[in-house]
């Protein structure tokens, strides 16, 4: 049995008919119909033929994880055949393994000190056209024997110097730049907002507070459900520590009552958003959506 008929059977079962598969899914009639139909060229584009399967699966009672396993030959794949559940994390550590600012000037430090030394060993010359300098340690006796008084510069700046207010500011290249985060809405359609999420820091945490009373489902990248009851104002707001995750699913159903925050970056919800529909939100996290 392929995995359409498995979701047609299961929303007989039910005693749901494909209108009201539609109406709970939010996914047009004729996208189901190509679902059940194992035709998922109708569907626009791989990402969200397995989107829509999963959402069908959830409304009908079945196992996303377990028919991705069963049928993964089936589903169609994203990013050459590699399953979006289990995205490499490489791009997170590719991020904290890049190449510190100093590093980068290094090559252009060097090459004007070596300017610098041969700048001062041509003036040098100048200084003695008629002979080499005299050996250091023959400077260091001479100093010695004489019992004339030595004056010591002071260590007073001389603030007219513009060179060494140069020799005092820091280099700001030196210094470690940290990437402010970035949040932004990729695209709504039919109750379904995705999300992408950048950021370098290594700690990433998910809030949401609700001022009413919402029913609320969280899970992570696996399909674990993190959250799965109704939030009310006097028990949020609720934190999750989402660091590992490549991307969260959420579904909620009062979305003019909702506040959702990661790292202190609010999700500003798309202006099409009816209040009173159920929505469903997936972020990803450090992750580009094909």
């Amino acid at each position: 049995m392929q995995i359409g008929e498995k979701l047609k059977d299961a929303r007989l079962e039910k005693g749901y008919s494909i209108e009201e598969v539609s109406r709970l899914t939010k996914i047009q009639i004729r996208h189901l119909n190509a679902i059940e139909d194992n035709n998922f060229s109708m569907i626009p584009g791989n990402f969200y033929a397995r989107v829509f399967i999963k959402e069908y699966a959830n409304v009908v009672g079945l196992d996303f994880k377990a028919l991705l396993d069963e049928h993964h030959h089936e589903i169609p794949t994203v990013d050459e055949d590699v399953d979006y559940t289990q995205l490499s994390r490489s791009r997170r550590k590719s991020t904290s393994s890049k190449s510190s600012p100093f590093t980068r000037v290094l090559p252009t430090i060097i090459v004007f000190i070596l300017l610098f030394g041969v700048v001062f060993f041509i003036w040098r010359t100048l200084q003695n056209p008629d002979g080499p300098s005299p050996d250091v340690g023959d400077e260091v006796q001479t100093d010695q024997s004489i019992g004339d008084e030595v004056s010591i510069p002071s260590n007073d700046i001389d603030q007219d110097d513009p060179g060494q207010d140069e020799a005092d500011e820091p280099d700001e290249t030196e210094e470690d730049v940290t990437e402010e985060p970035e949040l932004s809405l990729v695209s709504y359609e039919n109750a379904v907002s995705y999300y992408q999420f950048s950021t370098t820091d290594e700690s990433i945490e998910l809030v949401i507070e609700s001022s009413g009373s919402n029913w609320l489902e969280i899970e992570d990248d696996q399909g674990n459900r993190l959250y799965y009851e109704t939030l009310q104002s006097s028990g949020s707001p609720v934190s999750f520590d989402v660091s590992d995750e490549d991307f969260v699913y959420l579904r909620f159903g009062n979305p003019g009552d909702i506040t959702i925050t990661i790292n202190d970056k609010e999700v500003e919800l798309s202006t099409e958003i009816s209040p009173t529909a159920v929505q469903v939100l997936w972020l990803y996290i450090n992750e580009e959506l094909e």
